[in-house]
């Protein structure tokens, strides 16, 4: 099985319970409320969700109950980077075991001098260790957090090197020429910006889609976007986004989403990490009066 790497997905919450675990009895219905809104799918277990927060078991405790719940993974990919390579290959590996459709791995990180040749000398342990069948990797650049960039050379040689595994690149760092390089060097590589801002553009300039960690919050008028490409609709979804600007972007979606389902054990994350400050709830309610 390859993985059609395209349209809106979400990079959805992790629910926390008060013991500090994943909550899958709170996530599975709202992951699945997701895809009635018309997301094309979601990705568990990103940085929205909180992946690096939690060891090992409760991730694989995470991943296991949705993909028993009769979850379509089909519909979901599942964020497998650990700075440890045998904790990634056993993510990954239980992962594609399960059924997900694909697995975003981040670079290894820590060790944030490392060149190229180390990061390829990673993806061969990691692929000789938890690969099957199809083009089911994603590369996740994001280097504000992991401290490696995924540059457009770096990328000619991992697909030249692993072509039958690697099927898109997820790029949190947002960077348009950084996209265009990668495009331009690998017509129908599948690039999924980290955000929905631009959506109504995306295709136009060669992008897949998305993977964002707030398109939860609009998802409905997200897939409109993607589906039409209305500049109007485009204009409306680029101010929602803008409304969570130079916010923390976890607590932000947090307290937006408890909000949505009038559940505050929505807010609770895994320390170091905390709920929204006061003044940026009011600036979000402030936001929210005005274009209502």
């Amino acid at each position: 099985m390859s993985f059609v790497c395209e349209g809106v997905w979400s990079a959805v919450l992790t629910p926390v319970g008060e013991d500090m675990q994943p909550d899958a009895a709170r996530a599975i219905p709202y992951y699945r409320e997701l895809l009635a809104q018309g997301v094309h799918g979601i990705n568990l277990l990103g940085t929205t969700g909180e992946a690096m927060s939690f060891g090992v078991t409760d991730r694989l405790r995470l991943m296991e109950a949705l993909a028993n719940s009769g979850f379509p993974l089909v519909q979901a990919m599942v964020g497998t980077g650990a700075a440890a390579l045998e904790d990634c290959a056993a993510l990954t590996r239980e992962a594609f075991d399960l059924g997900y459709v694909a697995a975003l791995v981040m670079p290894p990180f820590y060790y944030r001098d490392v060149d190229d040749d180390g990061v390829l000398r990673y993806f061969d342990a990691l692929l000789a260790r938890a690969h099957r069948n199809g083009k089911r990797v994603l590369l996740y650049n994001f280097p504000r957090m992991s401290g490696v960039t995924f540059h457009a050379a770096l990328v000619d040689r991992l697909l030249a090197e692993f072509p039958e595994a690697i099927a898109g690149m997820k790029d949190s760092s947002n960077d348009r020429a950084l996209q265009a390089d990668v495009i331009a060097r690998h017509p129908g590589f599948a690039v999924m910006p980290g955000s929905e801002a631009g959506l109504a553009d995306h295709r136009a300039r060669g992008l897949a889609g998305c993977i964002s960690g707030s398109v939860a919050l609009w998802a409905s008028l997200a897939r409109r976007v993607y589906d039409a490409c209305d500049p109007q609709d485009g204009r409306a979804l680029d101010e929602r986004r803008s409304s969570i600007a130079g916010m923390p972007m976890i607590p932000a979606v947090r307290y937006l989403v408890a909000q949505q389902r009038r559940d505050d054990a929505w807010e609770r994350s895994v320390p170091p990490l905390g709920p929204l400050s006061d003044a940026h709830r009011r600036a979000l309610e402030v936001h929210r009066a005005l274009h209502a």
